[in-house]
């Protein structure tokens, strides 16, 4: 699988959503992307390894701008004053 690196104007994304690990039905395909690519590349090499888990991201960010996107659209269609919802 290739993977195309971000395009120059965007900064890499270092730092997983606050809503991670979460899912929902409209973004199956992109989060199980996510979630392969990351389980793939964040294998620790030891106990005592750190630097894996932030160096994983690294190699998934078009998976992870593709989760990201599809889940704050889905919260931002979601997230309605409570006045609104009756």
């Amino acid at each position: 699988m290739t993977q195309t690196p971000p395009p120059a104007t965007e900064k890499p994304l270092t730092k997983l959503p606050r809503y991670f690990p979460t899912s929902c039905m409209q973004c199956t395909t992109q989060t199980g992307a996510f979630f392969r690519c990351f389980e793939e590349h964040a294998v620790m090499m030891n106990d005592h390894d750190v630097t894996t888990a932030k160096t994983s991201l690294q190699h998934c960010q078009p998976e992870l701008r593709e989760y990201m996107t599809c889940m704050e659209n889905y919260f931002a269609a979601n997230n309605k004053p409570w006045w609104k919802v009756w």
